[in-house]
């Protein structure tokens, strides 16, 4: 990267931060695409040891949404949202950077997360008009205000094993987005609505590095910003 890059990069963005620290974080899963259209894309995990970032499994396939990424409201600088931007129903998954808060599946989880049991009664909700809006609900205990939301237990499988991605939360904002999760892929290779998904034996390796203790969080982001971003942040 040149000089006068980086200076650009000073002034458009202030000084650089450090991910590990500022974060409070000592697990990275990073997700990289050819393209912003892209479907198809890679996964490294990494872990803070010895004062670095260590890979711990490399270029796992992934697949994000059926129209590749968008810029989306998370853990970043809200100046990087430039261009496109995620919305709710574009079939883009988020690009930028996000922790990992917990996870879910059709049945109980041993792992070093929180997760979620779900069922037939479990709800995600997109209605941008809903009380709850990108919330996990249960149907049978919160009154219902809602016209559209994603059952959480599919008739296939590719919920079995799911991780929640903290896009647009605290405060959720109405239509820039909801419901975002790393999944199991549909029929091999299939993109998703904006997830990011991938084979089960690869979701559950995943499930079993991440760490709540370690704040795990998830860089997404096409493999041409991925130089600035580790500029901005420190990444590996």
């Amino acid at each position: 990267m040149s000089y006068f890059l980086l200076i650009l990069f000073s002034l458009l963005f202030g000084r650089s931060s450090d991910i590990h620290r500022e974060m409070k974080t000592s697990q990275l899963v990073v997700v990289t695409t050819s393209q912003w259209n892209s479907i198809n894309g890679k996964m490294t995990s990494y872990q803070w040891k010895n004062n670095r970032w260590q890979a711990v499994f490399t270029d796992i396939p992934i697949v994000t949404g059926r129209n590749g990424l968008a810029w989306g409201k998370g853990l970043h600088d809200d100046k990087l949202n430039r261009g496109k931007l995620k919305k709710e129903g574009d079939g883009k998954a988020p690009a930028g950077i996000f922790y990992l808060s917990g996870l879910f599946g059709y049945k109980d989880i041993s792992s070093k997360m929180n997760s979620l049991k779900v069922d037939q009664n479990t709800f995600c909700v997109d209605d941008v008009k809903s009380a709850f809006y990108n919330q996990i609900v249960k149907s049978d205990t919160v009154k219902k205000d809602w016209d559209s939301a994603e059952t959480m237990r599919m008739k296939s499988d590719v919920y079995k094993f799911g991780i929640f991605v903290d896009y647009n939360v605290k405060p959720a904002v109405p239509g820039k987005g909801s419901c975002i999760f790393m999944h199991i892929w549909s029929k091999n290779n299939a993109p998703t609505a904006g997830c990011t998904a991938m084979t089960e034996e690869s979701i559950l390796r995943l499930i079993n590095f991440l760490d709540k203790s370690k704040n795990p969080v998830l860089v997404q982001i096409p493999e041409s910003e991925y130089p600035r971003m580790k500029q901005l942040y420190k990444l590996p």
